[in-house]
């Protein structure tokens, strides 16, 4: 059962509400035909058995043809030039970047299946950087899905036992992993990354929201990118006076799935022409709250978020960033 469920198509969707469990029990009466009315059963009614067989067979494989058909159009539906790909996986953070065959995810959202589904749909098998903001289970939950699949993992300040215990798996999945801090840099393909945050022993902010990695990327195909993943305004005001920003951003990533406590020099510095809210439908925090919304569109960025309009793809042609959602929501 372990070995399957690491295999390609080890969950299958099904039919929801009480419509999936009328079928449920439907296909299991009808497994049980198929057993007790087997050739050779005396009193077997074949047409019963022949009527049963038939049951299984639509119904189970209505569900398969379902997964084998979005696993192969998925990919179809987004534009092929994607650069960007911000996961519809929830309350949380799993954006996709790619440049010249290399994948950077950062994030990996709450929870394992939701991400592999966001992978397995836009064709990503490897993921040659992982960066993990910071360890709050809506940032690192999904990673057992990215477990033997990661070159290098990139990682903010851990916490406690449960986070170093994390890092280690990722290591003995066969990942390197490095400590970030400000002023480290890399290459992703023919792109380039540079850490703007968190500050290297800082004791002002030592972990958590706070201390989240914030990274700068550009070229390559990627548009120019500040991600900035938890960060509330405290630190967000001390970053947008370190000299640090190189605007204007063509995407922000905003802060903290687009919470109030947000700085609105940060943003104003930062000049972007997209937002990106990366937030879930289903929240009890009001996210994304209507204060930094009015500040980025203040600004004049347009809005791009995953709770209303799903999965979204960037695409750079030439000088203009294209925006494909996958269904038309709130947002610009």
């Amino acid at each position: 059962a372990d070995t399957v469920t690491r295999l390609p198509g080890d969950l299958l969707p099904w039919f929801e509400g009480w419509v999936g469990a009328a079928l449920l029990a439907m296909v299991g009466l009808a497994i049980g035909l198929v057993i007790a009315l087997r050739p050779g059963v005396r009193g077997a009614i074949p047409f019963a058995r022949v009527i049963a067989e038939a049951t299984v067979t639509i119904v189970v494989g209505g569900a398969a043809g379902t997964s084998a058909t979005a696993a192969i159009a998925g990919p179809l539906t987004l534009p092929a030039d994607w650069s960007v790909v911000a996961c519809d996986i929830g309350q949380g953070d799993a954006v996709l970047l790619r440049s010249a065959g290399s994948v950077a995810l950062i994030d990996t959202g709450p929870e394992p299946a939701p991400l592999a589904s966001c992978l397995s749909r836009v064709g990503v098998e490897r993921i040659d950087l992982l960066v993990l903001t910071h360890f709050d289970l809506d940032h690192v939950g999904g990673a057992e899905a990215v477990r033997g699949r990661v070159g290098t993992v990139l990682h903010g300040p851990p916490a406690d036992v449960a986070d170093e215990r994390l890092l280690r798996d990722l290591a003995d999945g066969g990942a390197r992993v490095v400590s970030a801090a400000e002023g480290l840099t890399g290459r992703l393909g023919d792109a380039q990354w540079r850490v703007l945050w968190p500050r290297g022993g800082s004791r002002a902010f030592p972990s958590g929201n706070d201390a989240s990695i914030v990274v700068d990327v550009r070229g390559g195909g990627i548009p120019s990118m500040l991600l900035l993943g938890d960060l509330s305004a405290s630190p967000q005001a001390a970053l947008a006076a370190s000299a640090l920003l190189a605007p204007p951003y063509a995407v922000v990533k905003v802060a903290h799935h687009g919470s109030a406590d947000q700085d609105a020099a940060l943003y104003a510095a930062a000049d972007p022409s997209i937002a990106l809210v990366t937030v879930g439908a289903d929240n009890d925090y009001g996210h994304p709250r209507d204060e930094i919304l009015d500040i980025v569109s203040g600004l004049g960025a347009r809005v791009a978020r995953t709770d209303t309009q799903g999965l979204v793809a960037l695409s750079l042609r030439g000088d203009e960033v294209s925006v494909w959602r996958e269904r038309v929501g709130g947002g610009d």
